[in-house]
């Protein structure tokens, strides 16, 4: 870094990675084999990428700096299984950066803490059938994403990532392992997908219960989706939904399971009225 002058830059959210420990328990999350394609967030500069060359076929990796571009020439050089493109992830298809055809591709990535829910989701949404997806995140939202219901931090995010995923917590990671120490601590959270066969109707369902729900989390099921009833079938067909899943109207929408929310939006689906498509 002081070679080429590098100073990471807080707009972009960049505390580089800088030990060896972490990058090692990082890797070992993905469980990599040389026959593993991985799909890397956040080049920086280049500590984690060199541990996923050593250990994976190949390495995708996605960097928006492009002033690292000089250091990254020489960190990685002769790293022929790496393929570095600038960009912003968001802006690009994850499915049209992996090679064709490929099969249970993985993820890993350092993301930066102001944008870590837009790419998590970016990448969940791409209909690409990720094998494991590894991310070092915030502490805090890790701790969000792996709350099971009841916890004061379960929430829309926690309920969201699991209808997606397993999600597991790899390991806490403090300041200091990073250039630069950020003000929190980090965590590794491994997710494993699972089979989310949602109809439209029930995924439309689905994200309409989640957001109303949460944004009103301290009332009972009845009063905080009494607003929203003419979307999701009429008040009879929710209150017999409720019945058949044997939920309480009067219990709060916070204590329902991701799997809860789920059986709850697939019964309402069924009889939709005037739900908006989008």
């Amino acid at each position: 870094m002081a070679k080429y002058q590098v100073v990471p830059k807080k707009g972009l959210g960049q505390n580089f990675l800088a030990d060896a420990n972490i990058l090692r328990k990082i890797v070992d999350a993905a469980e990599l084999t040389v026959a593993d394609v991985v799909l890397e967030i956040g080049t920086g500069v280049g500590a984690l990428t060199t541990a996923l060359a050593q250990a994976a076929g190949r390495v995708i990796t996605v960097e928006t700096d492009r002033t690292l571009a000089p250091l990254l020439a020489e960190v990685l050089a002769g790293r022929d299984n790496v393929q570095l493109v600038f960009g912003d992830i968001l802006k690009y298809d994850p499915a049209a950066l992996l090679p064709s055809p490929v099969t249970a591709p993985k993820v890993v990535a350092n993301l930066p803490y102001y944008i870590t829910t837009p790419i998590i989701f970016h990448l969940l949404e791409a209909g690409v059938p990720w094998q494991r997806l590894v991310f070092l995140v915030q502490k805090e939202v890790a701790d969000r994403m792996v709350s099971p219901p009841g916890n004061k931090v379960y929430g829309a995010l926690s309920v969201m990532i699991q209808s997606y995923c397993h999600v597991e917590l790899a390991g806490v990671v403090p300041p200091t392992v990073f250039i630069p120490r950020p003000k929190v601590h980090s965590a590794i959270v491994k997710l494993t997908p699972r089979p989310r066969e949602f109809s439209p109707a029930t995924a439309r369902c689905f994200s309409l219960l989640v957001r109303t729900v949460f944004s009103s989390r301290r009332k009972n099921l009845y009063n905080s989706l009494r607003g929203i009833f003419s979307q999701l079938g009429g008040e009879a067909n929710v209150m017999e939904a409720l019945r058949a899943l044997g939920l309480d109207p009067q219990q709060r929408g916070e204590t329902l399971s991701p799997a809860e929310f789920y059986a709850l939006a697939d019964l309402c689906g069924k009889n939709l009225k005037g739900l908006p498509q989008t």
